[in-house]
């Protein structure tokens, strides 16, 4: 196997197992077309690999990744310059099906009939995530690590690597199915097109909440109106922007607190608070308890 830290041209390398593959690639100066022919995900370890998928584009960065179905058709394409490097993975559609027809049964939690629908059709939403937000993810960075390693492709590749892999991507997106269908749209195209926008912005408040931030500059971002993206945002996600940013800056608050024993100043300037004051009022209200007695519990 050639190093991919140490190469100096273009590679390509992976493994097939029933049909389902995965791949590691530094590549640059790159196009291919696509043709999805089953469950792809695209995911970056440095640099940006540029896709458009059913005319969309998708300007993949380091750390993220693309996840679509075999309705997808396009392009990747990667510029001149430094080598990028990235892992592809490729499932087939009646592996995932299987998984999501365990999901199904009367007795499960979503039984929708129309679930595999979903993911098998145009309905599926091609979306690019964060590694750091997803269970899918999570994975996708224990891969990297492996890759760093040299170690991705030198161990044995079972079907329960691609089964493990789908029961992630099915736990990540019946979240998205359910959101999809709150969206009051007919039109199958602007319900994406309207949760991305959601999306982006959802994304804009997890990237920036340490920061003042008000919500008419992330509905901006989303490029949607204040009120729109208000109201939008809370019959998807059940809570408004506010709410959300609101949240993120407690539970990242309580996480100092316990994890890395920071004062409950330091808590409460590194989440985004504007005084001690109002940090405390907030932190006591959601939790119930102070944050100098949540300091207190997380010492024992």
């Amino acid at each position: 196997m050639v190093h991919l830290s140490e190469q100096t041209k273009n590679v390509l390398e992976g493994v097939n197992f029933r049909n389902n593959l995965l791949v590691v690639s530094s590549l640059k100066e790159f196009y291919h077309p696509i043709k999805s022919h089953g469950f792809a995900i695209k995911y970056v370890l440095n640099g940006v690999e540029h896709y458009t998928l059913n005319g969309q584009a998708y300007p993949v960065g380091a750390g993220n990744y693309l996840l679509s179905n075999n309705t997808s058709d396009g392009h990747v394409e990667i510029d001149k310059g430094e080598f990028v490097k990235g892992i592809c993975i490729n499932i087939v559609p009646e592996l995932l099906a299987d998984v999501v027809a365990s999901r199904q049964r009367p007795d499960t939690a979503y039984p929708d009939a129309n679930l595999g629908h979903f993911f098998s059709s145009h309905l599926f939403l091609e979306q690019q995530y964060s590694a750091t937000n997803t269970r899918l993810g999570h994975l996708l960075r224990q891969l990297h690590t492996d890759f760093l390693q040299n170690d991705l492709l030198n161990s044995p590749i079972e079907n329960d690597f691609f089964y493990t892999l789908s029961e992630l991507i099915v736990a990540d997106q019946i979240p998205v199915f359910k959101q999809l269908h709150a969206i009051p749209s007919l039109k199958p195209s602007t319900k994406k097109d309207l949760y991305r926008r959601l999306h982006r912005g959802k994304e804009c408040i997890d990237a920036l909440f340490q920061f003042p931030l008000a919500i008419e500059t992330v509905a901006t971002e989303a490029c949607l109106s204040e009120y729109h993206f208000f109201r939008l945002f809370k019959q998807v996600f059940g809570h408004t922007p506010h709410q959300y940013l609101h949240q993120k800056r407690l539970n990242h608050a309580a996480q100092l607190l316990g994890r890395e024993r920071a004062s409950v100043t330091e808590a409460a300037i590194a989440s985004g608070f504007a005084d001690i004051h109002s940090f405390s009022k907030a932190f006591k209200k959601h939790f119930g308890i102070s944050p100098t007695s949540w300091l207190q519990k997380e010492s024992f």
